[in-house]
């Protein structure tokens, strides 16, 4: 296995801490923060895993190491190394510890070149302990579920009521991500900031809006670079907005890639417009690869009705109830093509309607964690 390189650990003493994070916590805190401070070297720590562990399939074991080091990254005293016993062929726990030991002592001696005299083992669990001081370890067992009881299972069940307890890259993994979308001036924009300011919660904009606001350019006139620019702005908003402090749980998103498609495809068919079916293929590739990307967890869909806004950039003659039916089913097929069909709720009420639906959504993942 390939490892990234860590800073190097130099002292009398080490401490040793290893576990699936899945995810990395706060009560793994307490161990690795004690470690560190009472070792002159620092503290070790391995990402345990194996193939289909609890922490598939949203946290693979690649992706646990990747995150525990990104939380680590400024700190010289811990550093960070993965431990697959698949790879090694290991027999699952408790048949597996000779073979899991000797990596690690590899690991310790050839990779991290560890030069410490002593080394104390961190366990959070009374059974790790006991099966360490069987193989002549110094151990410390610090009882997690009488100081600080938490652990991943609490969390994987219900992130949102233990949000405090996780650390910061793994957040992303456990936001509850929710789009709104539609076609033009259906109210998806309003219900989203309404929604967001109600959770306190962060919430995403059109990003094409403030694109075309800045370059005074209208609906009619996109072309091919224009919807990729959109494509690629949006996305990098709803990511960051999902990995901001901000972020308290849940993730609000007026649009996405799928819509951006929607509009690309059937202002395509319209020769008025500047863009070309030839850029449209284009576009939906681009498009495609980036909702492969996409996580969503809920998508509602806000169904055409009412009198469409003259904003003075959208394309009127698309405005039209026949119009928006028809953009509507794009957007809808553009779902089911991405498997997120099942995860779909059309709301077809008045806006206080369609605001509480949301709204009961939201307060039941709340209470019963992410379905």
């Amino acid at each position: 296995m390939l490892y990234a390189y860590q800073p190097p650990l130099k002292g009398r003493s080490v401490g040793v801490v290893f576990g699936s994070f899945a995810p990395l916590h706060q009560g793994h805190l307490d161990l690795i923060m004690r470690a560190k401070k009472e070792n002159d070297a620092g503290c070790i720590v391995f990402v345990c895993g194996f193939d289909g562990d609890k922490g598939e399939p949203l946290m693979p074991h690649n992706m646990r190491y990747r995150y525990v080091r990104e939380f680590f990254a400024d700190d010289d005293l811990v550093a960070v190394y993965a431990i697959n016993d698949t790879e090694l062929g290991l027999d699952a726990y408790p048949n597996g510890w000779d073979g899991w030991m000797a990596e690690a002592n590899r690991i310790m001696d050839d990779v991290a070149k560890v030069q410490a005299s002593s080394r104390t083992w961190y366990v959070g669990d009374e059974i790790y302990y006991n099966d360490l001081t069987a193989l002549r370890e110094r151990a410390v067992w610090i009882n997690r579920t009488r100081d600080n009881p938490i652990c991943a299972t609490m969390i994987r069940q219900n992130p949102i009521k233990h949000w405090e307890k996780i650390t910061f890259p793994f957040r992303r993994v456990f936001s509850t991500n929710i789009l709104i979308c539609g076609t033009a001036s259906e109210g998806k924009t309003t219900l989203v900031q309404d929604i967001g300011k109600y959770f306190n919660a962060p919430y995403g904009y059109e990003w094409a809006r403030e694109y075309m606001k800045e370059s005074a350019v209208s609906d009619w006139e996109l072309n091919g670079a224009d919807y990729i620019a959109f494509l690629n702005g949006q996305y990098n908003l709803n990511k960051r907005l999902i990995n901001s402090p901000a972020n308290n749980g849940v993730f609000f998103a007026d649009t996405d890639s799928m819509v951006t498609r929607m509009y690309a495809e059937y202002y395509a068919q319209d020769d008025r417009c500047a863009l070309t079916q030839a850029e449209f293929e284009k576009v939906a590739v681009v498009a495609d690869e980036i909702t492969s990307k996409c996580r969503w967890d809920k998508i509602f869909m806000i169904a055409p009705h009412g009198v469409f806004v003259d904003d003075h950039t959208r394309f009127m003659a698309h405005s039209g109830m026949e119009e928006r039916t028809a953009l509507f089913s794009i957007l809808r097929r553009n779902i089911e093509q991405s498997g997120n069909i099942d995860k779909t709720t059309i709301l077809t009420g008045s806006y206080y309607e369609n605001f509480d639906a949301v709204r009961s959504y939201v307060r039941g993942v709340i209470e019963h964690g992410r379905q």
